[in-house]
């Protein structure tokens, strides 16, 4: 019995062995493996159809070509050089603009001098569509964070699930994991259309 014990000890570290082995030899560099199977926590629950934030309507008026039908994949592949692509991007844009909280009516401007959340995320999924990234996968969100305060930022759905875009940090994390309280968000392929968060 301490034999047959021993031989399944051994083999259980052999694979352990290998499989670290080949973890060590992909780095950091490698590509980012997608899910086998992705569980519905992976993506934001969509509810029912809501209304888009005024905003948003003012922006689509005042730039119409930003609220054009999604292109492309909903879901994007996720690889290693993407995922480099969205954190160039996020810290590009997260340095480009200065922070500022305008005392008039909102107005959501692409690629400002100074700015606030909605500015950072409009101009963020504008820079990622001209870099060649499919409209559809990319959404804005409403949000609060952890203080109560309104927050917009973008989410992009990837095979790893829905990913955060935000202003507030250069990390981008799975949607469950932002610490942010969802409320509502774009449809990919109409991005004037609203669904709430479930």
């Amino acid at each position: 019995m301490f034999q047959i014990k021993r031989k399944i000890t051994f083999a259980g570290l052999a694979f352990a062995a290998i499989f670290l082995g080949t973890q060590a030899e992909a780095g950091p560099g490698a590509l980012v493996r997608p899910l086998k199977s992705a569980t519905s926590a992976a993506f934001m629950p969509e509810g029912r159809q809501t209304l888009a934030p005024y905003a948003h309507v003012r922006f689509c008026i005042a730039s119409p070509g930003e609220c054009a039908q999604g292109s492309g994949p909903s879901t994007v592949e996720l690889t290693s050089s993407k995922l480099d692509l969205l954190k160039r991007i996020n810290n590009r844009v997260n340095n480009s603009i200065e922070p500022y909280m305008p005392d008039g009516p909102e107005t959501w401007v692409i690629n400002p001098d100074r700015g606030n959340c909605h500015d950072y995320a409009v101009t963020k999924r504008h820079e990622l569509i001209r870099a060649g990234w499919p409209s559809a996968s990319l959404r804005l969100a409403v949000a609060y964070t952890r203080s109560g305060i309104g927050h917009l930022v973008v989410i992009v759905r990837t095979s790893e699930g829905d990913l955060v875009l935000d202003n507030l940090t250069s990390r981008i994390v799975p949607w469950s994991k932002s610490g942010l309280r969802f409320v509502s968000v774009e449809a990919g392929d109409k991005p004037r259309v609203w669904y709430a968060i479930r």
